[in-house]
C-alpha cells in the first residue's frame, strides 16, 4: 500500500503529460488547418471580386478592399480556432480580437495591411511568425494569400521542475490565386 501510495502520483502526473501532449498535437493540427482554409476562402473571396483584371498588375491599393480580405480570413480562423480554451471567439461578432493572434497578406503588390496584427493587438515576442512582417513583394504572375496564426497553449498540470508552462504554437499557410478558369492555364497577374 506504501508503494502504491508513493508511486501512483508519479503515474498521475505522466498520463496527465501524455494527455498534454495529444492536446498539443491537437491544438497544433487544427491551427494549420484553419490558417490554411482561411488562406483558400480569402484566395476564393479575392477571385470572386478581384480589385482589377486578372492578366495585369493589381491597381493602386483600397484599404477597405483589403480589409474585408482579411476580416474573411480572420473570421475563418477565429471559427476553426472557438473551442480553444485562450480563444476570445465572440459568438456575436465571430471575431476573436486577441487569441489567437491572426496576420493576413495579400501578395498582389498592393495590399499596405500586411504588417499588422488583424485585431491591432500588440504581438509577443514568443509569435516570432508574426514579428516578422510579410513582404508584400510579388513574383511576375503569381499572386497568393497569407495567413500567420500564433496561440498560446497553456497545458492541464504545470511541473514545478520541468519547463512545460504555457508556450506558443505557430502556423504559416499559403494559398495561390488560381485564374486558370479566367485566362486559361495562364497565372493571375
Amino acid at each position: 500500500m506504501t508503494e502504491f501510495a508513493l508511486v501512483i502520483p508519479i503515474l498521475i502526473i505522466l498520463f496527465v503529460a501524455i494527455a498534454d501532449f495529444g492536446r498539443i498535437f491537437q491544438t497544433g493540427i487544427t491551427l494549420e488547418a484553419a490558417a490554411r482554409n482561411a488562406a483558400e476562402a480569402t484566395s476564393s473571396a479575392y477571385l470572386a471580386a478581384p480589385p482589377g483584371p486578372l492578366d495585369s498588375p493589381a491597381p493602386v491599393a483600397v484599404a477597405a478592399y483589403y480589409q474585408g480580405l482579411h476580416q474573411i480570413a480572420a473570421r475563418a480562423v477565429c471559427a476553426e480556432t472557438r473551442g480553444f480554451p485562450n480563444s476570445n471567439y465572440d459568438t456575436a461578432t465571430t471575431d476573436c480580437p486577441g487569441m489567437p493572434l491572426i496576420q493576413v497578406c495579400i501578395h498582389d503588390g498592393q495590399d499596405s495591411e500586411c504588417t499588422l496584427e488583424h485585431y491591432g493587438q500588440v504581438l509577443p515576442t514568443q509569435c516570432t511568425d508574426l514579428a516578422v512582417a510579410p513582404t508584400n513583394a510579388t513574383e511576375p504572375g503569381y499572386r497568393w494569400v497569407e495567413v500567420r496564426a500564433c496561440y498560446r497553449f497553456t497545458p492541464i498540470v504545470t511541473i514545478p521542475l520541468l519547463p512545460l508552462g504555457e508556450f506558443w504554437l505557430q502556423r504559416t499557410r499559403m494559398f495561390d490565386i488560381p485564374c486558370y478558369f479566367v485566362l486559361g492555364n495562364q497565372a493571375c497577374g
